[in-house]
């Protein structure tokens, strides 16, 4: 990646370098304390997330309501009235759902044969568990009738020219008015998931249930706040947008950490037998997302395969930068645009020594709190504008790598390329040419 070959050769003499994306040019911070002001310490003078710039929600109106593609007084409003949704009640009550549907997910493994599509187990978990949980519907994941959820994720992410050119234009042309941006949804997702949605909500209306559930509040919230059905509509889709690839894709990289590193996996084994019973297939809520070296193995492999391998913030009040190897600060003003190098920092040895090696106990020990407050480890982003479903993600994904491992041993496919690298036509970082990977049963639980 271009950032990281950046990273390495300025990292020790410059706190910052000017580049360019296209023809649009950027600031590529590279001192972590100036990363953390611009995220935490001085968030009003950069509020705005550059993906703003690339969407017209008036086209894309599944993503009107999304706090990260909004702007400013939007992202503020559309933010407040989304995060009460995500209580800590709720996702209990969600750990439920995705308990049953982790039972799904091992008789779905134990009846391949072959070798096993890691990004698809992902998608297929998350596609059942986030329908299940925010819009109460089967998505038959797991079987031959399964609902197109997968295919229309890869229209949406993987095969999107309109998205893909959305990006072009924000590099070549960074001043051209929003309402010239093409629309990046396309129309069968938007017509798949927009029905979805509308019949959703018209079962859940008409049986007048009332459950502390995601569908429930969300209906809730439509009346609180005078919410038109295609707000209450982005609203829920705010759920999909942010969770499916992003988990799905942190789920297979962990499995494929976990099958390279056979003591790493006999070692999370070992604790997730400590924490169970031998009739349990998972632990308790409160102690599944108090287990410190499965807590470890997650931020170890969201550090090795972040998300999103840089963010991209626009400044929206003048601020001054004081770099530790300048002589003089920095004047941005409004519209000026800073990158901060995930991917770079991520892998970057004088924080995290041999950084191509997956070593969890990095983050045992208060390590994660290190990192964060270092401005160094940013796996769901950082300050008021970090990923506002972290915790719900977090429980999805150390739901599935629990069963996963407690029921099966985890070994790579010879399919699968060694290394690390990302591929770089895929909008959310995965691992080149995919991760195959063969599941064996154990014999026993303990």
């Amino acid at each position: 990646m271009r950032d990281l070959y950046i990273c390495r050769q300025h990292r020790e003499t410059d706190s910052y370098v000017g580049t360019f994306l296209l023809r649009a040019p950027k600031l590529l911070l590279l001192e972590p304390k100036l990363i953390n002001e611009v995220f935490v310490s001085a968030f009003r003078h950069f509020e705005n997330n550059d993906a703003s710039r690339m969407i017209d929600t008036s086209k894309d109106q599944l993503v009107a309501c999304n706090p990260f593609v909004l702007d400013a007084d939007e992202w503020r409003l559309q933010r407040g009235i989304f995060s009460p949704l995500l209580t800590s009640g709720r996702i209990r009550n969600a750990y439920t759902n995705m308990q049953r549907v982790c039972g799904k997910l091992c008789a779905y493994i134990e009846q391949q044969s072959g070798s096993t599509d890691g990004m698809d187990l992902g998608l297929r978990y998350t596609s059942e568990n986030l329908l299940d949980c925010v819009l109460g519907i089967e998505a038959q994941s797991f079987t031959l009738a399964a609902l197109p959820v997968a295919k229309h994720n890869r229209e949406m992410s993987e095969n999107n020219r309109a998205l893909a050119l959305a990006g072009a234009l924000n590099g070549l042309f960074p001043q051209l008015p929003r309402w010239l941006r093409p629309k990046v949804i396309p129309k069968s997702y938007d017509r798949f998931f927009g029905e979805l949605a509308h019949e959703a909500f018209k079962l859940r209306r008409a049986s007048h249930q009332e459950r502390n559930d995601f569908i429930n509040h969300l209906l809730d919230m439509q009346q609180e706040h005078m919410l038109s059905e295609a707000q209450l509509t982005s609203h829920a889709m705010t759920f999909m947008f942010d969770g499916l690839d992003t988990t799905s894709s942190t789920i297979a990289h962990c499995l494929l950490l976990l099958g390279r590193y056979p003591s790493c996996q006999q070692r999370l084994w070992e604790e997730l037998a400590e924490a169970t019973t031998s009739e349990q297939l998972l632990p308790d809520f409160e102690v599944l997302c108090e287990l410190p070296y499965l807590n470890a193995c997650v931020h170890e492999s969201l550090r090795i395969y972040p998300g999103g391998g840089w963010a991209s913030k626009t400044c929206t009040e003048a601020y001054t930068l004081h770099g530790s190897h300048h002589s003089h600060p920095l004047q941005l003003y409004p519209g000026d645009n800073v990158m901060i190098p995930i991917y770079g920092l991520h892998h970057d040895p004088n924080y995290y020594p041999e950084p191509h090696l997956f070593q969890p106990e990095r983050f045992l020990n208060g390590g994660l709190k290190r990192f964060q407050s270092l401005g160094v480890f940013l796996g769901f982003g950082n300050g008021p504008r970090q990923c506002v479903g972290m915790r719900l993600a977090l429980v999805q994904t150390k739901a599935a790598l629990a069963a996963i491992v407690r029921q099966f041993e985890v070994r790579v496919d010879a399919r699968t390329l060694k290394g690390i690298e990302l591929d770089p036509l895929i909008f959310v970082g995965a691992h080149k040419g995919g991760i195959w990977l063969n599941f064996v049963k154990r014999t026993a639980f303990k």
